[in-house]
């Protein structure tokens, strides 16, 4: 009975050991397949898992990291820093790394919002590391310390792992019933609150275990069920099933242990990954063995259970494991082997309770500081509060005085407000004042614009009505000039007299009827398909007619064929007022027409050159005003410069008279384009 309360006692400490080796590794298998974790980033991790203990593992953890920030994955980062915190955990030899390692999980935990490892790192990890190595008292207060964190945030996960920790902590400290009732409120707050990423089957066979030392069988047999039913991986299974072997031992049920420690058996054999459980398979075999009373098998399990727990620098259970050799070499009746054991059990204990002791002063010595240090915390904190109410009265004052400076302010603005108001008055009755000449304006306008629309339409109307006969004219003057010439040369000269004075009169109707059309609008459209060359060759065909016998015209395009979008209508216009002008003015030489586009500038410029009478340098800038005539003797109504200076600027152009030209005129004609 000896033997079976030591290991009661202890099995939960053994349990917890192995739910913490595991949880990583159950936790990643569950991510793969619930969470679509990537495959390379989990058949890496398994290698990384598989050499915990090497130093190799620091940088594979490196590389880990590294490619799940490539795949923008933050629990798997997570999980890469805490291979390096398992790794000095596992080794347990340098608590500083320990530590340093923990504090950089929790802060990238808590920076991504991934409590889960925040609450590992902290509980299974630097808590149970103070526990392995007896500062029990540390790691309760590191364990308080954590669920009133985890109380302050609401944070229920972290509630688990703070209720499982103090579990622990108490059933090591030999206060099993604090231990059960934390355990209880695990499950409870599973149960209530359906928390699933939880391996509760393991707390389910701790709180059957406490059943057990209770020789409550229904109890225990109904958390053994429930166990049974949450366990979700391997690990879960077999811990569940070391649990029934115990239940069944503890209840002399030895048919029923010897058939589920076979199936353990055979699984273990099978199953690789539970090589970290064969720990607590021994102890659960020893048990086993000396209830049947194989004393030998139980020995030998014994001592397969202290080379396991040296694998992983566990020996809190080793002066329990030599008590428990005493038991059994005394059964068999080797008092001198008995004898011995209890000699080093007794020597252990000795030194474990002085170990003990020594432990616990400078863990309270350890526990004054940190309240000292607490305390110091607080008092800075209360300086930087007295501080903050300084200047905070430092601001009610400047406040107060602000508030002064404001009703000044207000005050002066009320005086400004009357004032304003007076001047708003005045400036209604000047507004209405306003309004009546706007008034008075506006039907002026309304007049001038009437009467504006009047002329244009009288102007209009007038040019059709004249263009009609002056066309029947011109053609008779022709058909005169044609068929009479022979008969009568004075008849030939009357006509041809009539002929070119219709043809004036017609170009003086025909000027002043654009020119009405132009006024009525801003902009003229300039996105028609427009042939360059036929417009430049019928403005060419009508200076042809007006020429001097020793005139020449020239056309000189820098293209054989072009096609833009512009007016071809009023360019046609343009060029042929500008080219009239040049054959009026050119009564010998040459007249010339040519063209370049400019891809840069999306422009097209055209060139009239004359070699005429030119125009006086007094005179260039009066040139383009409407019925501006250099010689006012001359025929013509001085409308044809004006009018193609208007078409250039409503097409978004221009037109300019080359000041750098003497021989005669040049006009260059600038106008925009799109293909």
């Amino acid at each position: 009975m000896n033997i079976a309360k030591h290991f009661t006692r202890h099995l939960s400490l053994l349990l917890f050991c192995i739910l913490l080796f595991f949880t990583t590794t159950t936790s990643a298998q569950k991510e793969v397949e619930a969470f679509n974790v990537d495959s390379t980033l989990y058949s890496y991790y398994q290698h990384c898992q598989s050499l915990i203990l090497q130093p190799v593992v620091l940088n594979m953890a490196d590389t880990l990291f590294q490619m799940a920030n490539k795949k923008n994955d933050s629990r798997m980062q997570a999980v890469a820093l805490s291979l390096k915190l398992d790794h000095y955990y596992y080794s347990a030899n340098n608590e500083d790394s320990i530590v340093r390692y923990t504090n950089i999980v929790k802060d990238f935990a808590k920076a991504t919002k991934q409590f889960k490892y925040y609450y590992f790192a902290w509980g299974n990890r630097l808590i149970l590391y103070y526990l392995k190595t007896g500062r029990n008292n540390i790691a309760l207060y590191e364990a308080e310390h954590m669920l009133k964190e985890a109380q302050t945030y609401h944070d229920k996960l972290g509630l688990l792992n703070c209720y499982n920790t103090l579990a622990h902590i108490y059933n090591i400290k030999g206060i099993n019933k604090l231990a059960f009732e934390w355990q209880l409120k695990a499950i409870q707050l599973v149960e209530k609150e359906k928390i699933q990423d939880y391996n509760i089957a393991i707390v389910y066979t701790q709180v059957a275990s406490y059943y057990i030392r209770q020789n409550n069988k229904s109890l225990a047999l109904q958390m053994l069920k429930k166990a049974e039913a949450n366990s979700n991986s391997m690990v879960h299974k077999v811990t569940t099933k070391l649990c029934y072997i115990n239940y069944y031992t503890s209840f002399n049920y030895l048919s029923e242990a010897g058939a589920v420690l076979e199936e353990c058996l055979a699984l273990f054999q099978k199953d690789k990954r539970l090589e970290s459980l064969k720990k607590s398979l021994y102890r659960t075999e020893a048990l086993y063995y000396v209830k049947t009373k194989e004393y030998k098998k139980a020995l030998e399990a014994f001592g397969k259970q202290e080379n396991k727990e040296s694998q992983f620098n566990e020996h809190a259970l080793n002066n329990v494991q030599v008590r428990s050799k005493a038991d059994i070499y005394y059964q068999m009746g080797d008092t001198e082997s008995a004898l011995k054991c209890l000699q080093e059990y007794l020597v252990i204990d000795d030194s474990l309770k002085t170990l003990n002791e020594q432990r616990a002063t400078s863990e309270f010595a350890t526990l004054l500081n940190l309240e000292k240090l607490n305390s110091e915390k607080k008092e800075l904190l209360l300086q930087a509060q007295l501080k903050d109410i300084k200047s905070k009265k430092t601001l009610i004052v400047s406040l107060i005085g602000l508030l002064g400076l404001v009703f000044v302010f207000l005050y002066r603005e009320n005086l400004l407000n009357r004032k304003l108001r007076l001047s708003e008055s005045k400036l209604k009755q000047k507004n209405s004042e306003l309004t009546d000449s706007r008034e008075e304006l506006r039907k002026a306008k309304d007049k001038a614009e009437a009467s504006s629309k009047m002329k244009t339409t009288f102007i209009q109307s007038m040019s059709h009505e004249i263009r009609t006969p002056l066309n029947s004219i011109v053609g008779f003057s022709q058909i005169l000039s044609d068929n009479y010439s022979q008969i009568n040369p004075e008849t030939k000269e009357f006509a041809e007299i009539i002929k070119t004075n219709s043809n004036d009169l017609l170009r003086l109707v025909t000027d002043v009827l654009t020119l009405s059309e132009l006024d009525q609008h801003e902009e003229l459209p300039s996105d028609i398909p427009t042939d360059i060359h036929a417009c430049c060759q019928i403005s060419l065909d009508l200076a042809k007619a007006n020429k001097a016998n020793d005139v020449s015209i020239q056309f000189m395009p820098s293209k054989g064929t072009l096609t833009l979008k512009s007016n071809p209508k009023y360019l046609t216009q343009a060029l042929s007022n500008l080219l009239h002008n040049a054959a009026k003015f050119t009564t010998q030489g040459v007249i010339s027409l040519e063209y370049h586009v400019s891809e840069e500038t999306k422009m097209i410029h055209f060139t009239v050159t004359d070699t005429g009478i030119g125009i006086p340098d007094e005179q260039r800038e009066q040139i383009f005003e409407r019925f501006y005539k250099i010689n006012s003797f001359s025929q013509g109504t001085g409308l044809g410069l004006p009018i193609s200076k208007s078409i250039a600027e409503k097409l978004k152009g221009d037109l300019i008279l080359d000041s750098n030209y003497h021989e005669g005129c040049r006009f260059i004609l600038m106008l925009p384009y799109t293909d």
